[in-house]
């Protein structure tokens, strides 16, 4: 335990050690950082002192191109002041003339005025009355027609009432219809399923019967490649995919009755290749009845 201490006390010292020459390390590199900043700071400190020197004399320079230009800009407005001074006059008396000339023109037009408005004030009582005899009979056309649309709005009306109930109508049979049709889909998935059922149990039954005359086959030693024909499986019958074999020779078939009434729905295709297609056909009509359709 005490080994363990001390060992662990050394490692510590080492470590103590280490992170001593460390810190001795970043401080010198702290030291020289701030000689460099000092350093730094001096020579933007020179350079910023002889950038204020060159404003200010580049701000003296400025002024005095400022004062000149002023000085200019007065002369050149004192003698813009005095040439519209002097228009200003000429423009005084050729205004006093123009307004004599419009108040005389004014005058003149003011009593051709008076006189054309005691003109219209009889023709506007003329007008006036014309108007008022106008207004009379529009208001009784207007009668009239206001009553004769009052009519044609009530037989609207009523013809709308007889439209709405040719569309409750047709409503009620659209919704009779809907309700037949979600009937017949009805009975049409229904009887879908049931014609599927039935299919589905044809070709169990076929392939069980299928299985049986493999059997048979089997039984006699004779396979269905030996007489031409493929091995097949449910799946091959519930989806369509067997295909026969064929063959250059005369190919036949036989209707299965196997001495049952049960073998009268299944047909079997099997090619005549092979050496042993005429004995099985011989002893398939002597042991099993089957009928040659060739």
């Amino acid at each position: 335990m005490v080994t363990e201490l001390q060992n662990k006390l050394l490692v510590e010292r080492r470590r103590s050690g280490t992170f001593e020459t460390e810190l001795r390390l970043a401080r010198e590199r702290n030291l020289e950082m701030q000689a460099k900043v000092e350093q730094e700071e001096e020579f933007i400190s020179n350079k910023l002192l002889k950038r204020l020197e060159q404003l200010k004399r580049e701000k003296q320079a400025l002024a005095n191109e400022v004062e000149q230009e002023e000085e200019f800009l007065t002369n050149t407005l004192q003698k813009r002041l005095e040439k519209l001074n002097k228009e200003k006059v000429d423009l005084e008396n050729q205004l006093e003339a123009e307004q004599e000339y419009i108040v005389n023109k004014l005058q003149k037009q003011l009593e051709h005025l008076t006189n054309e408005r005691k003109k219209l004030t009889h023709e506007k009582v003329d007008l006036e009355n014309q108007l008022e005899a106008e207004q009379e009979y529009i208001v009784n056309k207007l009668q009239k027609q206001v009553e004769q649309l009052d009519l044609e709005k009530r037989k609207l009306q009523l013809e709308k009432i007889d439209m709405q109930r040719q569309v409750t109508a047709l409503d009620k049979a659209v919704d009779k219809l809907k309700s037949e049709k979600v009937n017949l889909e009805s009975a049409m998935e229904m009887e879908e399923e049931n014609i599927v059922n039935r299919m589905q149990r044809q070709l169990d039954h076929v392939f069980e019967k299928y299985q049986l005359l493999e059997r048979c086959l089997e039984a006699k030693g004779i396979s269905i490649k030996e007489i031409g024909a493929e091995p097949i499986t449910i799946d091959q019958i519930r989806t369509g995919s067997h295909s026969y074999s064929s063959s250059p020779s005369p190919s036949f078939h036989y209707a299965s009755t196997c001495n049952t009434a049960d073998w009268r729905e299944a047909r079997m295709v099997f090619g005549s290749q092979g050496r042993h297609s005429s004995r099985v056909r011989d002893d398939l009509h002597g042991r099993f009845g089957l009928e040659n359709t060739d």
